[in-house]
């Protein structure tokens, strides 16, 4: 069966989640305490591998408890299921009405009943004690109304007197609310047979008898039914529910092993090495025996024997473990060894690298995690793969960002053969070239979960890790793409686009097509961005407006391989103004013109209307402006705003710019395209 989506109700903190689509891998994404862990739970109850039911007291909606938890038995999990065509074909011959059965719908409630419902819609009634009256007064008014042929009346009226006592005696017998068995009418069809005795007796009396037939096959077509609800619910999936409480350890002390799990066998932390015994097919008890043996002076046959058993056991399944984990895992080749050593159980592992044995719990927190979630997977699941919708909660987050990157590969492989659905608040967890299997988890009106489908939530921490991820990606697109310029901010980035399209337009050399322009968000972010770009061993080279420089950053520069004429560009080597900004690269007029869009009150003589060259003043072109507009307008300068507008006139108008300022960029991208190509 394939899960095609799932419903949890009443459960914890989640009202009804709704139904929510899954694919062979969904992702549900949501911060802490938002439900993730409690929907995979009540989920996993559907049909556990760990058979653990529910359990009211615990599970069900605390501010609900004393009022509602005895009114009915709640439902908690649902699935809905697509059938194979094996499978359909098996439900159709148990049931005549399952024929054309696709998908089921299985419940589970609180006190572990299941109601199943069908697609198509099928059903029929249970025969109730209701039904049975009905069709005995029936029989009985059928009985009463029989015409004798010509010569035996006397004789049919001896017949009708019988039956007509003994079916009002079998009615005034029938509970009203007692269970019907087929038995009942059986013989209660028996006995009106067997008041004929000739052939014009059975020709009478057959249709008697029908109203008790129907219910008979009505019976039988409810059998079935509740044979093929047995068959769905035989056959639905394992579901293996896996979290951070069940990684095992890899020193296990025998005793109190034993005596944990006997005291505390619900006990999270045991289920893990209780399916490592399992797995190993090792009695404990046979061990703890054993243990008590181990300072016995006489050489016992019997002890020696289950010894050496013992230690054939632990290697078979140490050579059965490092086979199937290497199939599953597909990456180094990892090797197990158990091992027992007085009263310590212990798994050591190895790898192709390095031969050396090493504690399992000295090796990676991940190796840790999917060694034990390997464990009880193939335990639980009785090995059949095929059989089982793995749930994992929170995986990975011991483990390095790309190792996390690398870990949602090998969901995806593993997928092919198991559905696989995990829970997680890591960035680096998410495939963004599969959004669609994505469900994002997130608190609702009144504390309740709820669960995304068509639309994302509109709560920022739900949302963070899916942003957070789109950033990396675009960063990992920005960071290993073509020869990198970084400038100071996204204004920066609009001119200096819209110039070299007019360049271009204008039959003129223009940046060179390799150059990719990235905005590090202010001259802070230009440090960490350039070390970044640098590390992926592009080039790389810094644009910057001298005047806006922090303190310290220049003098960071060199020991980072940059410097002035080395991956080190000021837009003052261009127009030789200490301050100098983009803007400075413009005729006067031009700017000035989009300014005034934007800024209509700002009056035309407070500006400057000498070109960049001839001022005296070393301040910035936009520097100037905006302290104008702030102390006599007291407004804050936008510089975005006048960069946005500028950029628009230049594309719709590049044959209008000025042949100066064509010559100041054509010369700032000579030296971009030399600096970027060297650095």
């Amino acid at each position: 069966m394939q899960l095609a989506e799932f419903r949890v109700q009443n459960y914890k903190i989640v009202e009804d989640t709704g139904w929510i689509p899954v694919q062979n891998l969904t992702t549900f994404v949501g911060k802490n305490e938002s439900g993730k862990s409690a929907i995979f739970r009540a989920l996993s109850k559907l049909n556990p591998s760990d058979g653990e039911g529910y359990d009211g007291l615990k599970e069900f909606p605390r501010q609900r408890y004393a009022s509602e938890i005895t009114r009915t038995d709640w439902p908690v999990a649902s699935g809905r299921f697509e059938l194979n065509p094996d499978e359909q074909r098996d439900i159709a011959a148990i049931s005549e009405l399952c024929r054309d059965i696709t998908h089921v719908e299985v419940t589970r409630h609180y006190t572990g009943s299941y109601s199943i419902t069908y697609q198509p819609d099928v059903g029929v009634d249970l025969v109730t004690s209701p039904d049975l009256i009905y069709a005995i007064e029936s029989a009985i008014e059928h009985i009463r109304n029989l015409f004798a042929p010509e010569g035996k009346g006397d004789i049919l009226g001896r017949i009708k007197e019988g039956l007509l006592s003994f079916l009002e005696e079998q009615k005034n017998a029938i509970p009203v609310d007692g269970q019907i068995q087929k038995r009942h009418i059986s013989d209660l069809i028996n006995a009106i047979k067997s008041r004929a005795n000739e052939p014009w007796q059975h020709e009478i009396l057959d249709p008697v008898t029908e109203p008790m037939y129907r219910l008979v096959r009505q019976m039988e077509i409810y059998e079935g039914l509740m044979a093929a609800n047995r068959y769905v619910i035989e056959h639905l999936p394992k579901f293996v529910y896996f979290d951070q409480y069940n990684v095992i350890e890899s020193a296990i002390h025998i005793p109190t092993f034993i005596a944990t799990l006997k005291s505390h066998p619900d006990s999270p932390g045991l289920r893990a090495t209780n399916c490592l015994f399992r797995h190993v097919n090792l009695d404990l008890d046979q061990l703890d025996r054993l243990g008590s043996h181990k300072n016995a002076v006489d050489d016992n046959p019997i002890i020696r024997r289950q010894v050496d058993e013992r230690s054939i056991l632990l290697s078979t399944a140490s050579n059965l473990m490092t086979k199937k984990f290497e199939d599953w895992w597909g990456q180094r080749r990892i090797r197990f060894r158990y091992d027992i050593d007085g009263d310590y159980f212990r798994v050591w592992v190895s790898d192709d690298l390095d031969p050396s044995e090493i504690e399992l719990e000295q090796r990676s927190a991940g190796l840790q995690y999917f060694f034990s979630f390997y464990l009880v997977f193939l335990v639980e699941s009785g090995d059949a793969y095929h059989d089982s919708i793995l749930l994992l909660d929170e995986p990975g987050l011991q483990l390095h960002p790309t190792a996390q990157q690398q870990t949602t590969k090998f969901f995806d492989r593993i997928s092919k053969g198991n559905q696989l659905f995990f829970s997680t608040h890591s960035p680096f967890m998410i495939d963004l070239d599969h959004l669609d299997r994505v469900r994002t988890v997130y608190e609702g009106p009144g504390g309740t979960t709820k669960v995304s489908l068509d639309e994302w939530p509109a709560d920022k921490d739900s949302l963070f890790p899916l942003e957070a991820a789109l950033a990396t990606k675009i960063a990992e697109k920005t960071l290993v793409c073509g020869n990198q310029l970084i400038v100071e901010d996204t204004h920066d980035l609009w001119l200096l686009q819209a110039m070299n399209y007019a360049l271009r337009s204008r039959g003129k050399s223009g940046l060179d097509s390799s150059v990719r322009i990235t905005p590090a968000g202010g001259t802070a972010n230009l440090i960490p961005l350039a070390l970044m770009m640098t590390s992926n061993k592009k080039p790389a080279g810094v644009l910057l407006s001298g005047k806006t420089v922090p303190d310290g950053v220049l003098e960071k520069f060199p020991a980072m391989h940059f410097k002035e004429g080395h991956g080190l560009l000021f837009y003052s080597n261009i127009i030789h103004k200490k301050g100098a900004g983009i803007e400075d690269l413009f005729s006067p007029d031009l700017y000035f013109r989009c300014v005034k869009e934007i800024y209509p009150d700002l009056l035309l003589g407070q500006v400057p209307e000498k070109s960049p060259t001839e001022r005296n003043d070393e301040r910035g072109f936009a520097s100037i402006i905006a302290e104008m507009i702030e102390r006599k307008q007291g407004e804050h300068f936008e510089r975005w705003r006048v960069a946005e507008l500028l950029s628009d006139r230049i594309c719709e108008s590049p044959q209008n710019i000025d042949d100066e300022t064509l010559e100041r960029f054509s010369r700032l991208f000579d030296e971009i395209n030399r600096l970027t190509s060297n650095s």
